[in-house]
């Protein structure tokens, strides 16, 4: 009966990649991004057949453990090749210098090679019998795939350690930029990375204690369902997902020939300002005439309101902007458009002629949740103990 549980979960799992794959490979047409992705699932099918061919197939069983582990090698670089691509502020490319990314990979299609080299007895000796090896090129062999798993170990653990970083670094980039990040904040891929960490980390030990003791420390039900939420919710997401950034990398982009050269040469996003030609005058100047114009055109009720755009309505740099409100007024451009928000919301929440939804809205929100959070950021109070708070 446990087979079989694991066997429907595994046709499953791959029913889902199945679907996923062709479609991740047409967008890479597209967008580089969706390539990595790919990738990552096709790594993670080969993992998924595991119990399809232990159940159909025993006599390749040596076979395709031979083949796992180039594809858990793979699983690291390409989801961070991902998430680099989602985070990126320019239009993501393959570098050459990603195929370093590439190298455990290769080191596992090398043990791939040296235990297929071996005879069918002693694969079965190793992986099935749970006999010692004490010599020869068979200890050679199976110290290599120690190594291996201790690299992969380690490697996962890098690059977890590396997108989390990342995806900090990105959501503090994204308040530079825009004053409404609901479809850029990659929320999600925080689940998705807990989730992947906590497969990888069973899995490894599920691995060592059946390479150790000839027994599985976790059911094969329990790892194929953890699989399975792997890929479906990656999958889900990895469909909806767009770049995110995109949107900026031509329609928002400003025109840079009407930038003067000292500007341009610190336009781009994520650098500081050791080379502005900004000074304390100029940048208060900046400074009025942004408040002026926000209080006069109203341009914070735009849900689509980004820095770029600004800075093409008021014809100033970009990044004399980012660095008058980082610098001048203390603040970043998300938390200063969204206060502009709050502070034309406010007398409509005391009114109360109208839903606190569609007063969102109205004012340039584009979520009720990001509204409220917002409001009680800037007031300390929610939308209703506010109005109570004024009314009593």
């Amino acid at each position: 009966m446990e087979d079989l549980v694991v066997f429907a979960i595994t046709m499953v799992t791959l029913g889902q990649i199945s679907f996923c794959l062709p479609q991740f490979l047409s967008r890479a047409f597209h967008s580089q991004t969706y390539f990595p992705l790919a990738i990552f699932f096709v790594a993670h099918g080969v993992i998924a057949l595991g119990p399809a061919i232990f159940l159909l197939f025993p006599a390749w069983s040596t076979i395709y453990i031979a083949a796992i582990f180039p594809a858990w090698l793979l699983l690291g670089p390409t989801l961070w090749l991902y998430v680099e691509g989602l985070t990126s502020n320019t239009p993501w490319r393959m570098q050459p210098k990603d195929a370093v990314q590439l190298i455990p990979f290769v080191l596992g299609l090398i043990i791939t090679g040296l235990i297929i080299s071996l005879p069918l007895e002693i694969r079965q000796t190793i992986f099935s019998d749970g006999a010692d090896i004490n010599s020869g090129f068979p200890l050679v062999v199976v110290v290599s795939i120690l190594l291996a798993m201790l690299l992969w170990a380690v490697q996962s653990g890098y690059y977890v350690i590396r997108i989390i970083i990342r995806l900090f670094k990105y959501r503090k980039q994204l308040k530079d930029l825009f004053a409404s990040n609901e479809q850029r904040e990659l929320g999600w891929l925080t689940w998705v990375l807990i989730i992947t960490a906590s497969t990888w980390t069973l899995s490894l030990a599920s691995l060592m204690s059946t390479l150790v003791q000839d027994n599985s420390l976790f059911s094969y039900r329990f790892g194929s369902t953890l699989l399975l939420m792997l890929v479906w919710t990656l999958a889900y997401w990895g469909l909806r997902q767009k770049p995110g950034f995109e949107g900026r990398y031509s329609d928002d982009e400003p025109d840079i020939a009407d930038i003067p050269a000292p500007e341009r040469a610190n336009s781009a996003i994520g650098k500081k300002y050791q080379r502005s030609a900004l000074g304390k005058d100029q940048a208060q100047r900046i400074a009025d005439k942004i408040n002026a114009t926000m209080a006069q055109e109203q341009l914070h009720l735009d849900s689509s309101l980004s820095l770029n755009k600004l800075a093409r309505h008021v014809a100033i740099s970009p990044n004399y902007i980012s660095q008058t409100l980082n610098e001048t007024m203390d603040t970043n451009f998300f938390d200063f458009v969204n206060k502009w928000r709050i502070e034309t919301a406010k007398p409509k929440i005391i009114a109360n002629e109208e839903t606190v939804l569609n007063i969102a809205m109205d004012v340039g929100f584009n979520a009720r949740s990001s509204f409220y959070k917002v409001f009680k950021k800037e007031t300390g109070q929610t939308p209703t103990e506010f109005r109570q708070s004024h009314h009593a």
